[in-house]
């Protein structure tokens, strides 16, 4: 389409995203910031131009310069590639400029996700409960928080998103509502259940209709608060700044700890509310431990004498 500009059709893009596909809001977002990223730094190219890929290319330079990681690229060549099929199948360009455009080759270690050791988790949780690191009104809230996070392996919007409503106190376990406004049941330990409790017999009053985590005015929790209580309990708790702790790892973490434990990736997939099994098979491969233990009882090798 002659004369036409890169920004042009965004929000056609974001629209189709949200109605046709049902992606969550917290996708359609990141979605118009890469596209925004692009525009600002390679500018809001012709689309007709015979040049769009040169500057696809150029734009995936300058992110690298700026630090962004394989993953990091990897997301915006993701975004642009999703932009320009929607572009093509209706028919506002004639061809994909993304068609010969590569991801980075991401090596296994380093798509591996990040998690806590155990002994990680025992330091944030004693330092929590300890007054002289963490004595303000905000403290509770920092080990309530945790303590979802790990119990539940929930998303931050997730977390967020959780109503006291959504709690069965009785049957031990949580609503959780993920992407695409799906909604999954996690279980939960008894002694997270009761420190809850605990916590909402201590409000003033409250409406089964309220969200379960607030802040000083009673008002519901937004993701950026609580990632950044999670870099406050990092600094606070002593941890270098090498060492990644936010909300997501707190996930990771807890589904790591159940591979680990003996979970099967099915259970641990409907834990995670993840639609393909293959992206819960990661943590297989995070788990040589639980692998060498098969190895060991199941290879002939490791207890026939007969060979």
């Amino acid at each position: 389409m002659v004369g036409c500009k890169f920004s042009y059709f965004i929000e056609d893009f974001l629209i189709s995203k949200e109605v046709e596909e049902g992606c969550a809001a917290s996708t359609i977002k990141a979605y118009r910031y890469d596209l925004a990223k692009f525009i600002n730094l390679v500018g809001d190219i012709d689309m007709s131009s015979p040049t769009v890929r040169q500057r696809i290319r150029l734009f995936l330079k300058k992110i690298k310069d700026l630090g962004y990681s394989k993953k990091g690229i990897g997301r915006k060549i993701a975004s642009l590639r999703s932009y320009f099929k929607f572009l093509t199948l209706n028919e506002f360009i004639e061809r994909n400029p993304m068609s010969t455009i590569k991801s980075p080759k991401i090596k296994l270690e380093e798509s591996l996700p990040k998690f806590l050791n155990i002994s990680d988790i025992n330091v944030i949780f004693k330092k929590l409960r300890d007054r002289t690191f963490f004595n303000s009104r905000k403290s509770q809230r920092y080990y309530l928080i945790v303590r979802l996070l790990y119990s539940t392996m929930a998303r931050v919007s997730e977390l967020c998103n959780i109503r006291i409503k959504d709690i069965d106190f009785e049957k031990g376990y949580i609503r959780l509502r993920g992407k695409g406004n799906k909604e999954r049941i996690v279980p939960v330990d008894k002694r997270t259940l009761e420190i809850f409790n605990e916590a909402l017999n201590n409000r003033i009053s409250y409406d089964p209709e309220e969200y379960l985590l607030v802040n000083t005015r009673n008002q519901k929790l937004s993701p950026r608060v609580v990632q950044a209580d999670i870099k406050y309990i990092k600094d606070t708790c002593g941890f270098p700044d090498s060492k990644i702790i936010t909300p997501h790892v707190f996930r990771h973490t807890g589904a790591t700890h159940l591979r680990r434990s003996g979970m099967d990736i099915s259970e641990l997939q409907d834990i995670l509310g993840h639609s393909s099994p293959n992206t819960t098979r990661i943590y297989a491969k995070n788990d040589i431990t639980k692998l060498k233990q098969s190895y060991s009882m199941m290879h002939p090798l490791n207890y026939s004498d007969k060979f």
